[in-house]
Parts: structure tokens; sequence; C-alpha cells
């Protein structure tokens, strides 16, 4: 287990060819599949879906599935958030294959994977020295980061920390956060918003109300105690 939030829970799970490393059915919250080695075999019902390296796979609660370990050592990122029946399954492949692009210049890319009530997921693409968000807090949800490529610095309440590739940071609600490049290098990230509350729409200008204000005056959550990290192997 990485992260166990009410908010947000993840697990890295690594399974052998063939072997059925997931079975649900009636849960209470949206899974989400991230493929980072092999391949999966997504079931539902009598259909299957091959899921290969670098994929995404959004099941909405209540939705019965499985999923398998392909025909190689395989390795993947497991998310669960709270969820209600309704929602689609979505797939998508990850790199700027596929997905929503908002954002498209040489020095900064967002595109959106998964975009459902419950959970966005973006991928943020920044070159060396790009602006991202000053400090600010959500209310009523969660945030959270996977560094994929270089390194993200995120702005805390009291001071900011450099975070490398394979770094997962999860904000809750009054947490206060930013983030910047501030490499030389290039860097990549996931970016997740649970529940959305709009974020995809607030990113492409048509969410004025979404869930973001500035730090508020009582410095919001201690970030000793509300910060979460956990680290993957990419």
């Amino acid at each position: 287990m990485l992260v166990d939030l009410e908010q947000f829970r993840a697990n890295e799970i690594r399974a052998d060819p063939g072997m059925s490393v997931v079975v649900l059915s009636d849960q209470p919250r949206a899974q989400s599949y991230f493929v980072l080695e092999g391949g999966l075999v997504l079931r539902l019902g009598e259909d299957e879906r091959l899921l290969g390296r670098n994929t995404w796979a959004h099941i909405p609660a209540g939705v019965a599935h499985s999923v398998v370990a392909s025909a190689e050592p395989t390795r993947f990122l497991h998310v669960m958030v709270p969820g209600s029946e309704g929602s689609e399954v979505v797939i998508r492949r990850a790199g700027g294959v596929e997905g929503d692009r908002i954002t498209n210049r040489p020095e900064r890319k967002a595109t959106v994977l998964v975009e459902t009530d419950e959970l966005t997921i973006s991928e943020f693409d920044y070159g060396p020295g790009e602006r991202g968000a000053p400090r600010h807090v959500h209310r009523e949800h969660a945030d959270a980061f996977l560094v994929l490529e270089g390194e993200f610095t995120f702005h805390l309440r009291d001071d900011s920390r450099t975070l490398p590739a394979g770094t997962l940071v999860v904000f809750p609600p009054g947490a206060i956060h930013g983030f910047d490049n501030d490499s030389d290098g290039l860097t990549r990230a996931f970016n997740f918003h649970m529940p959305s509350f709009g974020f995809a729409n607030y990113m492409r200008g048509r969410n004025p109300d979404f869930d973001q204000y500035d730090p508020p005056e009582d410095g919001g959550l201690d970030p000793a105690t509300a910060l979460v990290t956990a680290r993957l192997s990419l």
C-alpha cells in the first residue's frame, strides 16, 4: 500500500504472467489501473481488453470486473477513490497518444486522460523553468501528483520541496500547495483530483467556481501531518 486515505488509495502491484490479481464487484469505490510494465487483461463480463504499458483504465464503482497479468511479468498502479455508479469505463494511453490535449505549447502540455465526477487524471509536461500554480488550497477535494520524469518543486505552507521521478504526493483538502518546474530539464507528472469538481473544465476556462482558493490566513493544515508521500519504481 502506497497511500491509504479516504479520498485516495493507491497500491503498486507486481504479478507473474497469467496471475489473476484483482477481481472486484459491487465496490463502493471507483478503480483505476495504470500499467507500468508488462500488460493487463481487463475483463468486463464477456469483453476483454488488453492494457499495454503506459495505459490507464478507469472502472466506475459497482462495475464487476477482473484484471489478469498478461504473458509477461507485470507491474501496475491500482488507484481507488470514492465513487458512485453511472460513470463510463475509460481506457486511455498516456504519453500524448490519447486524451484531450487542453494546452499544447512546446514549453507546456496538459492532457486530460480520465474525466469523471469522482476523478480527473491529467498528464502535465513542463519545460525547463515552466511555472505551474502558485500556492492555493482546495477546501472540498484532494489533489495528488505522481512525478514520472524529471522533478517537480512543490511549494508548501512553510517551504518548498523538490521531488524526483517516482514520487507520489497527496494534498488533502485544506493543505496549501503549489508547483513549478524549477529545473533545467523536462518534467512530466500525472495529476489527480478526487472528486473532480470540474477540474478539466477549469483548465478549459469554463469553470470559474472551481474549488480552488488563496491560502487561508490560518495557514491551513500542518504539512507535517497532512502531506502524504510515497515512492514507486519507475
